[in-house]
């Protein structure tokens, strides 16, 4: 701890002293874990029905967590041990409600909170049950896509952090595409990540064996990684598998949660002490150096400010490029749920309209009323369910923009290491990529007046054919317009995080040019002060570094 603070302490002083901006996002990521103090979270995943809301019941010994609905809420759930059941509702306002766990559902379930309009940031469950686990808490979310589309920035401040992410697969269809975009997504943020093939009963013992070796060639295949792997399952007779998952990964988790949170920490100091010491040397030399190597240096970094500008229109023009054709993606992606969904109106437009009114006014208005409802429902379970559709084109954008980012700190690497004759250690580019809120479910329509008009006068008998016919057409041209509709509302809210991705990358940029501006500025009087701090820091690193050893 003396090491953790010492260094924190000392680099931050230096980051305000040396004017080092870029330094500061790094400092509060390593402030943010050491005020975890230890705590560990499991963090659980999976697609809608893949059975995690039921293993984790599983796992506490009771249902708390509603089952059988679609989570669509973007709603995070978190579990841990408490000496007495009790559940809390926190709302984005900041305000807090203690309900009854009978009631969780109200706040977390589509059904029962549509869109959220509850405005829920999240549920807390304490329970005796997990009492064996602790400290570790247990985070249930509604995908990873919904967990960060609400809060994105607080969420992905915690992906990081936690003891483990439980990705639930469902064992008679493993890693389904979705699934690996799901675990793609993950490893970006967490290399903790164990495989729980859930409904394991379902498959005989061949079979799960089977199905053990396709995944595993698989994961080795696309991550060049093979992920710890267990079945689980909630019915009677299968206890061992839940003892197995205890024993090999929760309980020796909760046993070491303090070491786990002080690694993640150690991890996050070491890089900060590193790229703070690559700038002190960067300072030391140009105070060394002579007024024309020094000169020589300034102007390439002038340069290289001069350039910013066509990095910055680059930035722009690939932006609105990565915009428009989200639209695009989108679109194409949906023309397989368009015709499952338009067979899915029709076929319920034939069961339910012998139940309309027999006039021809009183019909088409329990038309709209029905067909209302139905899309409402179905294109909100499209939304969430081709997420990783709508949001491809925005993490298209952040690899691409990282690696740009990259190339550009290689350039200045080199002109540093052509001047100064300092290397620079290389450090991730990390753009934060705020996935977007679900947009709402707009549904409009319109039908054909003179139709409607001429109705009241001709008796429906005679139009019985033609409305039937006119009524499965436009059902499905709405089932296709409204679509496009949803399609359109996510290339607007992807757009903006486009937008969001490119401010930050020139602001990386910016910054880390002007830290080197900034060390290429010290002289010869500021020697003394640079050599003590790169000493001090170098210190305190290396007995960080041996007390983890």
């Amino acid at each position: 701890m003396v090491q953790v603070n010492g260094i924190l302490d000392r680099v931050s002083r230096l980051a305000s002293d040396l004017k080092l901006a870029n330094l500061q996002p790094q400092i509060a990521a390593c402030r943010r874990q050491l005020q975890a103090d230890g705590k560990i979270e499991v963090a659980v995943f999976g697609r809608f029905k893949a059975g995690k809301s039921s293993f984790l019941n599983h796992l506490a010994g009771r249902d708390v967590l509603p089952v059988a609905v679609v989570p669509l809420t973007a709603v995070i759930t978190r579990l841990r041990f408490g000496p007495a059941e009790r559940a809390e509702v926190r709302f984005q306002n900041g305000a807090v409600r203690s309900v009854p766990l009978t009631d969780i559902a109200l706040y977390v379930a589509e059904r029962e909170n549509p869109n959220n309009r509850k405005q829920v940031a999240e549920v807390e469950v304490e329970l005796p049950a997990l009492k064996e686990l602790a400290p570790i808490g247990f985070v249930d979310t509604p995908g990873l896509g919904s967990a960060l589309a609400h809060n994105t920035e607080a969420t992905l401040q915690w992906l990081p952090n936690v003891g483990a992410a439980l990705v639930a697969v469902s064992a008679d269809a493993p890693l389904s595409e979705r699934d690996e975009s799901l675990i793609e997504e993950l490893r970006r943020h967490t290399p903790r990540i164990v495989l729980l093939l859930t409904k394991a009963d379902l498959l005989t013992g061949p079979q799960r064996e089977e199905v053990a070796e396709f995944v595993r060639r698989e994961s080795r295949r696309r991550w060049q990684v093979q992920f710890p792997l267990f079945f689980y399952s909630i019915r009677p007779g299968w206890e061992m598998l839940r003892s197995e998952l205890m024993q090999q990964v929760l309980l020796p988790l909760a046993q070491r949660h303090a070491q786990a949170g002080s690694e993640i920490l150690r991890y996050k100091l070491l890089s900060l002490a590193d790229q703070t010491l690559d700038y002190l040397r960067v300072g030391l030399a140009a105070a060394a150096q002579a007024e024309s190597a020094r000169q020589a240096l300034a102007d390439r970094l002038r340069a290289e400010r001069r350039e910013m500008v066509l990095l910055r229109e680059e930035f722009s023009v690939l932006a609105r490029q990565w915009s428009a054709s989200a639209l695009e993606s989108s679109l194409a992606g949906l023309r397989s749920v368009q015709a499952d969904l338009q067979a899915r109106a029709t076929a319920e437009l034939e069961q339910r309209g012998p139940e309309w009114p027999g006039r021809l006014p009183a019909l088409l208005a329990a038309w709209r009323a029905w067909l209302q409802a139905f899309l409402l429902r179905e294109l909100a379970e499209v939304s969430h369910a081709q997420r990783p559709i709508f949001c491809a084109p925005l993490h298209r954008a952040e690899r691409h923009l990282a690696r740009m980012l990259q190339a550009f700190q290689d350039r200045l690497n080199a002109q540093v290491q052509s001047a100064l004759g300092v290397s620079l250690t290389p450090h991730e580019v990390k753009l934060e990529v705020h996935e977007p809120a679900a947009p709402p479910v707009d549904v409009a329509f319109a039908f054909d007046e003179a139709f409607s008009l001429v109705g009241r006068l001709v008796p429906l008998a005679m139009l019985r054919r033609p409305i039937g016919r006119s009524l499965r057409r436009k059902t499905r041209w709405e089932v296709e317009k409204n679509l496009s509709r949803l399609a359109a509302a996510w290339q607007a809210q992807v757009a903006a995080g486009i937008s969001e991705l490119v401010r930050q990358a020139e602001e990386h940029a910016t910054a880390e040019l002007a830290a080197l501006e900034q060390m290429l500025a010290q002289t010869r009087s500021s020697e003394p002060r640079l050599r003590q701090a790169l000493e001090e820091v170098s210190a305190l690193r290396q007995g960080l570094q041996a007390n983890g050893s």
